[in-house]
């Protein structure tokens, strides 16, 4: 995969665990005012002032840049799920720049609303992420795309690169190791790896790439898995760069 492609899920990865870190801490600064006319909504939300809207301005503003870049990759590489994508956004968009007008003074309820069209959302970027990692893409695709994000590498520090691997990168593997480890013909050794494997988490990025590629060195002479290679190569590639 491109450096280009590359960096657009690292945009993504880190910038959805940034969202997901700021929502938490955004919300308990909600307040609520009781509406005299009901026709507006039971409540409104009161403005937000010192740390609460300087969380706010930052979560919200994360987000737009969130679904900017998605949306892009989307409509790239999966346009039957752009409009799946966009309704879930439609639905997030007022939990985060507030104009939603509660029927309960409850920003708890505002917060768990946010993350389910949240999660939906992350459910489409997961399956954009395997489409993509099954995707050939050459250079000459890549320049003629258009990119989100400049094209030098970044320079991701380690925690960053966890939550990239968390977020973007495991669901897809995790899936893919499965249907190896499951299969009848596959070996003893092989087994062992993909459970090695599927017990990692984002802190252990090194030791997933050690197992990747102890199982690409295997499976180059095992017949029983060589052709589930090609589904995970892509991915590994992916992995190898983090």
């Amino acid at each position: 995969m491109d450096q280009k492609t590359l960096n657009k899920i690292r945009v993504a990865g880190i910038v959805l665990n940034w969202i997901e870190e700021l929502a938490p801490k955004m919300y308990p600064y909600v307040e609520f005012i009781k509406n005299e006319d009901e026709s507006e909504g039971k409540y409104r939300i009161a403005e937000l002032t010192g740390e609460g809207l300087e969380i706010h301005e930052i979560m919200e503003r994360k987000y737009l840049k969130w679904y900017a870049c998605v949306l892009e990759m989307l409509q790239e590489y999966y346009p039957e799920k752009v409009e799946e994508f966009t309704a879930a956004y439609e639905n997030a968009l007022p939990y985060v720049t507030l104009d939603h007008k509660p029927k309960l003074a409850n920003s708890c309820k505002m917060q768990f609303e946010f993350f389910k069209y949240l999660t939906a959302q992350k459910t489409i970027l997961s399956h954009l992420f395997a489409k993509m990692s099954a995707m050939e893409i050459t250079d000459s695709e890549a320049e003629e795309s258009e990119v989100v994000v400049e094209s030098t590498p970044v320079d991701v520090p380690a925690e960053m690169k966890g939550a990239i691997f968390e977020q973007a990168i495991k669901p897809i593997l995790d899936r893919e190791i499965k249907k190896l480890a499951q299969d009848e013909t596959t070996s003893t050794r092989i087994a062992d790896i993909t459970g090695e494997i599927l017990a990692c988490n984002g802190s252990d990025i090194k030791k997933v790439r050690s197992g990747c590629e102890r199982l690409q060195q295997i499976c180059r002479d095992d017949a029983s898995c060589k052709e589930n290679m090609k589904q995970l190569e892509p991915l590994f590639n992916i992995i190898s760069r983090l």
